[in-house]
């Protein structure tokens, strides 16, 4: 019996290692898997693509410094890294970037944007380092997005978040950029005082950025604000600070610079830590009228808790939005090709069913030892442990695409800014995992990942169409596209 077909066309592609795990057997690979219905398959996913869910504002990952330092200097194509990357024809099409506001963990070397002596009045700041060494490949990669799309531009620009790990030194109670001193174990606080002031910083950043033609889409106080510590900058902030900055300070700076349209985003931390259990920094945050009132919503990362924490949030608070800042790949966790694809991409399509608008991995790229990383040498001894989308091996420039790339390709390359997450229901089909889309331009998504070590049957219901049965490679992400 022939199986049954969509009225429309259909696109399908797959991901997955091959039997040794050494490299993937196939890479975003088109494929037909349809098949004809079996009597025996029960696994059966339901989308409605009439009942619209959150709207998608992008899927990438950041230039920190370290990857703009290979970029300029360790690439042998880096031209053809970024049409892999940013590319909506020839590459994995990213849409957003998280950019640090200073340094982060991985530079390479510490860098600042005012002189070392108090200026509480900005008159030394200085954007340079920014403008000089990172601003020409996020300026690149627009540029290739805009290209890939061709005139006139029928897809947004960029959207980008921006967050900063620490304030500058002398805005802080500890006197440091990093979370904790040292030896002492000061913990680094904003001091009061130095709220207005560092809005200020903080509205000038993002105005370098529109300055240079670039869509700051969302700003995050700091990152991690309950992860303070003396490996690098960081900085701590309780709910009741955060609430106090962002309503009498943050908020209020960025109209009077026009930019009352960048998205302040709360918290941009883990589903849940030690202090925070379960989104209760949101949770207290959102309690404050006025802090309610000024935040778009809340930005989350996932190396800990559950993605169910940011339901929950949606739950109590339907209205504002949910963001995934940050979900890096590294050797701390999944390592091998299997792993490392699975993991992620059923990470993500978590992210995805559990309301958040956006999923952001951490480095586009790092080299081999997974540096630049200044601040892991320095006090670790030790290279970091992060993997970037791209491995950059500096003693001959190539570039390997890991894992992660291809599980954020899987989104990133097929749902565009502005499409929908839609309702679905998997049934009877454990170890499957699925979160579709509707796109701007009237297509449904679906990404799928079979987390089984053998082939899956589904079955695709889409209300008020004929269901389609398919064949799931063990171990891979698949991602359809059909009219």
């Amino acid at each position: 019996m022939a199986p049954a077909r969509y009225s429309g066309p259909m696109r399908m592609f797959t991901t997955y290692a091959n039997a040794h795990d050494t490299m993937l057997e196939a890479a975003l690979r088109p494929v037909d898997l349809r098949v004809a219905p079996a009597a025996e398959t029960t696994a059966t996913l339901v989308l409605d693509p009439a009942r619209p869910r959150q709207r998608i504002d992008g899927f990438g990952a950041s230039i920190t410094q370290a990857t703009s330092y290979l970029w300029h200097n360790a690439m042998r194509h880096p031209h053809r890294a970024l049409r892999d990357l940013f590319s909506v024809t020839e590459g994995i099409g990213i849409s957003m970037l998280r950019q640090p506001v200073g340094p982060s963990d991985h530079v390479t070397r510490p860098y600042r944007f005012t002189r070392r002596r108090p200026d509480r009045h900005l008159r030394t700041l200085d954007f340079r380092p920014e403008e000089y060494t990172i601003l020409p490949m996020v300026k690149a990669a627009q540029a290739m997005r805009a290209q890939s799309i061709g005139p006139p531009a029928s897809a947004p620009d960029l959207n980008i978040i921006v967050s900063p790990w620490s304030a500058p030194w002398w805005m802080k109670t500890n006197f440091s950029a990093l979370g904790k001193r040292p030896l002492t174990r000061l913990t680094g606080w904003l001091r009061p005082a130095a709220y207005p002031v560092y809005a200020e910083y903080l509205a000038r950043f993002i105005e370098t950025y529109r300055r240079h033609g670039l869509h700051v889409f969302g700003v995050t106080p700091t990152n991690e604000p309950d992860y303070p510590q003396s490996r690098w900058p960081s900085m701590a902030m309780s709910p009741s600070q955060q609430a106090r900055f962002i309503t009498r300070f943050l908020a209020p700076c960025l109209r009077a610079h026009g930019l009352g349209d960048v998205r302040i985003m709360c918290w941009d931390h883990n589903y849940s830590t030690d202090h925070y259990p379960d989104g209760r920094f949101v949770r207290e945050l959102y309690m404050d009228p006025r802090a309610f009132a000024a935040t778009a919503g809340s930005a989350w990362h996932y190396y800990g808790g559950a993605a169910r924490t940011m339901s929950d949030i949606h739950r109590r608070w339907p209205t504002k939005g949910i963001w995934v800042t940050e979900a890096s790949g590294g050797d701390w966790g999944p390592r091998n090709w299997d792993d490392a694809l699975v993991t992620m991409g059923a990470r993500v399509i978590s992210m995805m069913n559990n309301w958040a608008q956006s999923a952001v991995l951490w480095n586009i790229a790092l080299d081999t030892r997974g540096g630049p990383d200044y601040y892991y040498l320095r006090n670790d001894h030790t290279h970091s442990s992060n993997r970037g989308l791209l491995t950059v091996d500096r003693r001959t420039g190539e570039c390997t695409r890991n894992a992660d790339y291809y599980a954020l390709g899987h989104f990133s390359k097929f749902v565009p800014i502005g499409s929908h997450c839609i309702t679905s229901e998997l049934r009877k089909a454990q170890r499957l995992h699925a979160a579709a889309f509707a796109t701007p331009d009237s297509a449904v998504a679906a990404v799928l990942c079979n987390e089984r070590v053998a082939p899956a049957t589904l079955r695709i219901d889409v209300r008020g169409r004929e269901s389609q049965t398919f064949a799931l490679p063990a171990r891979s992400l698949t991602t359809m596209v059909f009219d």
